[in-house]
C-alpha cells in the first residue's frame, strides 16, 4: 500500500481558460523559478559552458533546464551577440489595464443607455483617441501598433499601420488583425533542375520583357539573349559565370511567373523550379558583388514580393542597395566611358533601385535606404536597347518612343515621393506646425503637377486615350498613373485624419486646404480603382503583380475609412463596393492580396457597423449644442503614430 501510495501520479492541474489576448499576456509573465523565486528565467540564444562541454542540447535559459536537473552552476561565454545579461529587477505589476489594451475590445453590439450613447457621441469624432496609462510612453517597445507578429516595424507611411491606427484611434473600431505572415515557396515537386526546350524558353523570355517590368528596364535585351543562346548552345553554357546564369535562370523565372500558360514548363511551379536554379548560382559566390549578380537579385527581389514573401523581401533588397553602393551606382562615372552598354545600365540598373527603394519603404513605413544627398548619379539617355551597343549610343529622337523614357519619369516621380515621406510620415514632422505642413503639401502638389505637365506625348496618360497605345506603352502609362495617383494619396490621405479646433477658425484658408485634401485624396483613390479595374478588364497583368495590388488595398482602406468618418458621404461607399466586389479576382494565386481582401472585408463590416451606429447616435441628439465639445486634451500626440495628426497648439498661436 505505502509502495502504491509512493508511485501515484501527481494529482492534475486545471488550468482556467483564458482567451487568447490573455494568453499571450500569462506567457510573457511566465518562466522557471530561479532561486526560489518567480521571477522568469533569462532567455539566451547559444548553449551554456556546462552543455557545450558535455556537447548536449542546452535550453538557453538562465540557468538553463539541464543544469537545473543537476544542480551545477549555469554560466554562458559572453558574445557580441549575446553578452551575459545583468541581474534583472522584478517590475510591479499594473493596478490597473491600460486605455489602450482594452480599447480593441469595445464591441457596439453593445447597447449602452440613452445617456451614455449622448455622452459617447465623441467617440465618432475622426481623432477621438485614448491616453497613454500611467504616463507610459507608446513610443517604447512595450506600445501599440509599432510591430506585427515578427516584431517588424511598420511607420506611418505603411497602409497596414494607416488601417491600424485608424481602427484605434479614430473611432474605436473593434479588433481586427493586420498580421502577414511570410508564405513560404511550394516546393518544386519532383521537377528537376532543368531548362525548357529552346521554343518554350524563347516564349518565357520574350514574356519577361513584355510583361516583367516594362517601366523599369534595366536589363540589356541584346546582351542577356547573347547569354541565353550560349547557355543553349552545344557546351550548355559552360562558358558563363554563375552571376549570368543566375541572371538568365532569374528572367525565365518571371517569364514564367507571367506566363498564360500553366505546364511543366511554364506557371507557378516551374518559376519555383527557376528560382531555386538561380538562387543556388548566387549562393556559390554570395560574397562577389557583380553588375549581373545585382541585376538578378532585384529581380529576385521583385519575385519574392510578387509570391507573398514580403519580410524576406525587404531583406533581400538590403542586399541589393549594399551591393549597388559597393559597386559605386550612385555616383556619376568620371573616367572613360569604355563599355557603352556597361556605362549606360549602370544608371538604369541605380534608377530602378531608387524607385523601388521608395516605393517599399511608402509600403512598410520604413526609412529609404537611399539619401538624395549621398547620389549624383546622372539620369538615362533616352536610347532603345537595340542603339546601345559596346561602341556607342543612339538617342532617340526628340518626341519619338522611346522605352527608357517611362525610368526616368519613373525616377523623378519616386523622388517626389521620398521628399512626402520624409516631410510628412519621419519622425521630425512632428515639430511642424500645421501652417508649416500645409506650406509643404502646397509644394509637392505643385511639384506633382509639373511632373504630370512634363510627361513625354507618347507617355501623357491625361491627354491620350488608351486605345491610341501600344501595349507596352499602355503598361508604362498605366504604371506611372498608378504611381501618381498613390503619392498624391500619401500627401493628402493624413489631412482626413485631422478634424479642424473651432477654436481655430481664424487661420485664414485652412479649413478650405483641409476641406480640398479631403476631396483630392478620394480622387487620387478613386483614379487607383478605376485604374486597376482597366488593368483587369483589358489584361494588362497577365499575372498578379503586388505593386498595383498594394495600391488598390491602400486606396480602398482609405475610401471604406472615409465613409466610416463622414458617411453622409454616401458615393465614396458605393465606389469602395463596386471596386471591393472586383478586387478578389485580380488577386487569384497571390497569398497576400488574398490576405488584402480579408483585411477590407473585415474593414468592410466594421466600418458599416460602427457607420450605422454612429448616425443612429447622431440621429438620437436634438440639437447641435447638445453634442459634446472637442476636447484636445484627449488628444496623444506622442505615440508613434503621432505624426500622422497635427499639433493643434501650434494652431492656437497662430489664432492669437
Amino acid at each position: 500500500m505505502d509502495r502504491a501510495a509512493s508511485t501515484r501520479a501527481p494529482p492534475l492541474k486545471i488550468v482556467p481558460y483564458q482567451t487568447p489576448g490573455q494568453t499571450g499576456q500569462i506567457r510573457k509573465r511566465r518562466g522557471t523559478r530561479v532561486d526560489g523565486h518567480n521571477r522568469p528565467s533569462l532567455k539566451i540564444r547559444n548553449a551554456c559552458m556546462t552543455c557545450r562541454e558535455k556537447k548536449t542540447r542546452c535550453s538557453g535559459h538562465l540557468p538553463c533546464i539541464r543544469c537545473q536537473q543537476h544542480g551545477q552552476p549555469c554560466q554562458y561565454m559572453p558574445t557580441t551577440a549575446s553578452p551575459c545579461p545583468p541581474e534583472r529587477r522584478p517590475r510591479a505589476t499594473p493596478s490597473a489595464p491600460s486605455p489602450i489594451a482594452t480599447a480593441t475590445t469595445i464591441s457596439f453590439e453593445q447597447q449602452p443607455s440613452h445617456d451614455a450613447q449622448l455622452n459617447s457621441l465623441r467617440d465618432f469624432s475622426p481623432i477621438q483617441s485614448s491616453p497613454p496609462a500611467n504616463g507610459a510612453s507608446s513610443e517604447t517597445p512595450d506600445g501599440p501598433l509599432q510591430e506585427d507578429q515578427y516584431g517588424h516595424f511598420h511607420g506611418g507611411a505603411s497602409d497596414f499601420a494607416f488601417l491600424h491606427m485608424a481602427k484605434q484611434k479614430l473611432a474605436r473600431l473593434p479588433s481586427m488583425s493586420i498580421h502577414f505572415s511570410d508564405y513560404p515557396l511550394a516546393a518544386s515537386g519532383n521537377l528537376p533542375p532543368i531548362l525548357p526546350p529552346k521554343p518554350i524558353a524563347d516564349r518565357l523570355m520574350r514574356t519577361f520583357f513584355d510583361f516583367g517590368l516594362t517601366t523599369s528596364r534595366f536589363v540589356h535585351e541584346p546582351t542577356l539573349m547573347e547569354s541565353f543562346e550560349k547557355l543553349y548552345s552545344d557546351d550548355q553554357g559552360d562558358s558563363l559565370n554563375n552571376d549570368s546564369l543566375a541572371l538568365v535562370y532569374m528572367v525565365l523565372t518571371l517569364g514564367s511567373h507571367h506566363s498564360r500558360v500553366n505546364n511543366m514548363y511554364c506557371g507557378y511551379s516551374s518559376s519555383v523550379r527557376f528560382y531555386h536554379m538561380a538562387d543556388r548560382q548566387l549562393q556559390r559566390e554570395s560574397s562577389k558583388i557583380t553588375f549581373a549578380s545585382l541585376q538578378a537579385r532585384l529581380l529576385a527581389t521583385h519575385y519574392l514580393l510578387n509570391h507573398s514573401r514580403m519580410h524576406e523581401a525587404w531583406s533581400s533588397f538590403g542586399i541589393v542597395v549594399r551591393h549597388a553602393q559597393a559597386l559605386g551606382l550612385h555616383r556619376r562615372s568620371v573616367g572613360p566611358l569604355g563599355n557603352c552598354i556597361t556605362h549606360e545600365y549602370r544608371k538604369r540598373l541605380f534608377w530602378a533601385i531608387y524607385v523601388n527603394d521608395r516605393i517599399i519603404s511608402s509600403i512598410f513605413g520604413r526609412p529609404c535606404a537611399i539619401h538624395d544627398d549621398d547620389i549624383d548619379q546622372d539620369e538615362c539617355a533616352l536610347a532603345n536597347d537595340d542603339d546601345i551597343t559596346a561602341d556607342g549610343c543612339r538617342v532617340a529622337p526628340n518626341g519619338e518612343f522611346c522605352s527608357a523614357a517611362a525610368l526616368i519619369h519613373y525616377a523623378r516621380l519616386s523622388r517626389i515621393l521620398g521628399k512626402i515621406l520624409r516631410k510628412f510620415y519621419s519622425p521630425a514632422a512632428r515639430n511642424n506646425s500645421i501652417t508649416q505642413l500645409h506650406q509643404f503639401a502646397a509644394e509637392f502638389e505643385k511639384s506633382l503637377l509639373d511632373w504630370q505637365d512634363n510627361l513625354p506625348a507618347y507617355l501623357n496618360y491625361v491627354a491620350l486615350p488608351p486605345s491610341a497605345l501600344s501595349t507596352m506603352t499602355q503598361r508604362q502609362t498605366c504604371t506611372l498613373k498608378l504611381m501618381f495617383a498613390h503619392a498624391s494619396l500619401l500627401l493628402y490621405r493624413q489631412f482626413i485624419l485631422y478634424s479642424m479646433d473651432p477654436a481655430t477658425g481664424a487661420v485664414s484658408g485652412l479649413e478650405q486646404w483641409v476641406k480640398r485634401c479631403h476631396d483630392k485624396s478620394i480622387e487620387a483613390a478613386k483614379v487607383v480603382v478605376n485604374e486597376c479595374r482597366y488593368l483587369c478588364q483589358r489584361g494588362l497583368f497577365s499575372r498578379a503583380f503586388w505593386l498595383v495590388n498594394y495600391m488598390q488595398f491602400a486606396a480602398l482602406g482609405t475610401l471604406y475609412m472615409y465613409s466610416h468618418l463622414w458617411p453622409e458621404a454616401t458615393h465614396v461607399r458605393e465606389t469602395a463596393e463596386e471596386a471591393m466586389a472586383e478586387f478578389p479576382v485580380g488577386v487569384q494565386g497571390d497569398l497576400v492580396g488574398q490576405r488584402y481582401v480579408e483585411i477590407l472585408s473585415e474593414l468592410r463590416e466594421v466600418t458599416a457597423r460602427t457607420t450605422s451606429a454612429g448616425m443612429d447616435l447622431l440621429a438620437s441628439a436634438c440639437t447641435v449644442d447638445e453634442m459634446p465639445a472637442f476636447e484636445a486634451s484627449l488628444m496623444d500626440f506622442g505615440g508613434p503614430w503621432s505624426n500622422l495628426f497635427f499639433d493643434t497648439s501650434a494652431m492656437d498661436v497662430e489664432a492669437r
